[in-house]
């Protein structure tokens, strides 16, 4: 597998948005650390991981039977993920829970969809023993394996859906509930929610013009976003 850090810390803060106080987390490997950004080459399998995460510094408000408190770790997920840009040849693999429950569903991929809308999508209770104090909890792991398309191009992996009809698409445990294991959702006039996706710009040849084509592909999207 070859994998390539972002050259252009320029580009890499265009990419990446402001931390917010809650969401999903979408990351690729780099071959040393997880980012938001990697450029690699067709042909190439990329390592990424899903996960969600919360600022400890402001934490969403939840409410349970407990009572109100501030979030302590991630207890559900409901919704599908997506990877956009995908052409033929291009697809998931080897998408594996590394949460400690959750319904098989989860790693169901269907072209560039992984999961599916049902309730029970991403299981119910993802933590099963003590629960921690956690700010972000990785949920599956996965590659992206790319075709030989030579195409100069974009993959970002991101949600596709979120929440299932009256279930909330993330809840957590709070700071009042955590021996009797009471989830909920964020509430309305807290903290917001703002994913954080990844992506993969895939270079035809790996060269020093890599970054001034790939500002210009970034350009373009921005004009017709």
């Amino acid at each position: 597998m070859k994998t390539f850090a972002c050259a252009c810390l320029g580009i890499v803060g265009l990419c990446n948005g402001a931390s917010a106080a809650w969401g999903l987390r979408f990351e690729v490997w780099n071959g040393s650390a997880w980012t938001s950004i990697v450029h690699a080459t067709p042909g190439d399998v990329i390592k990424f991981r899903f996960g969600a995460y919360f600022d400890a510094d402001s934490a969403p408000v939840i409410t349970t039977a407990d009572g109100t408190g501030t979030a302590q770790a991630l207890t559900r997920f409901t919704g599908s993920n997506q990877a956009t840009s995908f052409v033929a040849g291009d697809m998931f693999q080897n998408v594996q829970r590394t949460i400690s429950s959750g319904n098989p569903v989860l790693t169901q991929i269907a072209g560039a969809t992984i999961g599916t809308t049902a309730v029970t999508s991403f299981g119910s209770q993802l933590f099963l023993a003590d629960v921690p104090f956690q700010t972000y909890t990785e949920i599956y792991t996965g590659e992206v394996k790319t075709s030989t398309d030579r195409t100069l191009r974009v993959i970002e992996i991101k949600n596709k859906t979120f929440g299932s009809g009256n279930t909330a698409g993330l809840t957590f445990y709070n700071s009042a509930s955590p021996s009797n294991k009471q989830s909920g959702a964020p509430q309305t006039g807290g903290p917001g929610r703002a994913d954080q996706i990844a992506s993969i710009w895939l270079i035809p040849t790996p060269g020093s013009l890599a970054p001034f084509a790939f500002a210009g592909v970034f350009a373009a999207r921005r004009r017709r976003g």
